[in-house]
């Protein structure tokens, strides 16, 4: 297998064992495995809640879930309560395995490793509270801003910092007779300091990563509708979300006015000659998408492919259905391509290919561009055709985007499967040791 990868691949290979070699990523692996159950029982109750319960959703609409469902609304309460229980809970549990983790690399004591661990919990709690509720009489309410998905680049932050520091604290003193004084004072006054910080923090501005992210990302798409735009969008898009900010696509004003301007003019008209045919809409969210940001429709058939590494195909079959509907955090989370330095490449090249091509068959006028809503939860290379009324072009195009996406992640993924079984090759050979 090894002399089948070339130069190019081999460099990425040694480069990404280098990347996982590091303590403080490594660290940040392990915690995502551990909160993955999490991540992938939220997102289905998440694709399950607004894809079938919603009247929005695909599944509601075209299954006519509201006839044959009996206390949908209840239903619908008990998914909400797994969603947010699973999904909030990853977040601050990231926070603490990764804490717990860097300390458990400099010391055996369960207390310090644990203390570190909660002592980051506290410190992601405590950015989360409403400020304006801090007054005597008041029940103290949660901001829920960094709760979720959009908040694990906070828990990822917040486990290294105080991992880090309790760390560095631990290697340096040395262990006294009494083990519960190092863990109780290191503890105690990492806690206070945490309280003290946060304070402070959200007393000036409460801050979210997604609000920034959002303002960020958005900026592209306040000029004109052209496919430098779109691809200026798409790169910051899959930066981020290489950086492990997950979240559905945000949108600007003026992409919302042009969308219902493209479908006051379908309706009236046609399709094929619409005043804004290149919109986040008609060409990201179309064809560039499919499976989530990223097009990592793309990416599940490449694993499917590859057939090299089983735990690979594992997590493509386990995140199949909720991909198929656009909801790609426990695949991005699973492998992960979060933080993966192969297969973040095909993770900004595969939707920036399948733009310029949509983009240069929208205007040759080849096929019509998409101006009519669809329901959340719609699978990816159905997009197009739903959203022209049933042309059969755009189901061709998609058909061709999602085999382009295919080809740029395969050889991506190949590699980084032979990454990841030197990793365990040299963990085996450690632990032998």
């Amino acid at each position: 297998m090894t002399e089948n990868v070339n130069q190019l691949g081999n460099w990425l290979i040694t480069g990404e064992v280098r990347w996982r070699r590091n303590r403080q990523v490594a660290a940040i692996y392990r915690g995502l495995r551990t909160i993955l159950p999490l991540i992938v029982l939220g997102t289905f109750a998440e694709f399950i809640n607004q894809a079938w319960l919603e009247p929005n959703g695909y599944y509601y609409q075209t299954l006519h879930v509201a006839r044959w469902m009996l206390q949908r609304v209840r239903v619908q309460e008990a998914v909400l309560l797994l969603q947010n229980g699973t999904l909030g809970l990853a977040a601050i549990g990231l926070a603490f395995v990764i804490s717990h983790d860097l300390v458990a690399t400099a010391t055996p004591v369960t207390n310090d490793q644990m203390a570190a661990g909660f002592t980051a919990v506290l410190g992601f709690e405590l950015i989360n509270i409403n400020p304006l509720t801090l007054a005597v009489g008041k029940p103290v309410q949660w901001l829920a801003m960094d709760l979720g998905l959009h908040g694990l680049p906070v828990g990822v932050l917040i486990g290294l910092l105080v991992g880090n520091v309790y760390r560095w604290i631990v290697l340096r003193w040395r262990q006294p007779a009494n083990q519960l004084l190092r863990p109780m004072t290191l503890s105690l006054s990492g806690m206070v300091l945490m309280g003290l910080t946060g304070m402070l923090w959200l007393l000036r501005q409460p801050f979210s990563i997604r609000a920034a992210f959002n303002t960020l990302i958005r900026w592209p798409l306040q000029l004109s509708n052209d496919v430098w735009r779109l691809l200026d969008f798409s790169a910051l898009n899959g930066w981020f979300t290489w950086l492990g900010v997950l979240g559905p696509i945000p949108t600007t004003p003026s992409q919302t006015q042009a969308q219902a301007e493209n479908l006051a003019a379908a309706i009236q008209h046609s399709g094929w000659h619409l005043p804004h045919p290149l919109t986040v809409q008609s060409v990201i969210q179309t064809y560039a998408s499919m499976g989530g940001p990223g097009m990592t429709l793309g990416l599940v058939l490449a694993i499917f492919l590859v057939r090299h590494n089983a735990e690979q195909r594992q997590i493509g079959w386990l995140t199949l259905i909720p991909t198929l509907g656009n909801f790609n955090a426990p695949l991005l989370l699973g492998l992960p391509v979060v933080l993966s330095p192969i297969l973040g490449i095909p993770l900004l090249l595969a939707p920036l290919a399948t733009i310029l091509v949509s983009s240069g068959f929208l205007a040759a006028h080849w096929i019509p561009a998409v101006a009519y809503p669809l329901a959340v939860g719609t699978p990816g290379p159905l997009i197009g055709y739903l959203g022209t009324s049933g042309a059969l072009t755009p189901l061709l195009l998609a058909a061709l985007d999602l085999a382009l996406s295919t080809a740029i992640y395969y050889p991506f993924v190949k590699w980084a499967s032979l990454a990841q079984a030197r990793v365990e090759e040299e963990a085996q050979a450690h632990a032998t040791i």
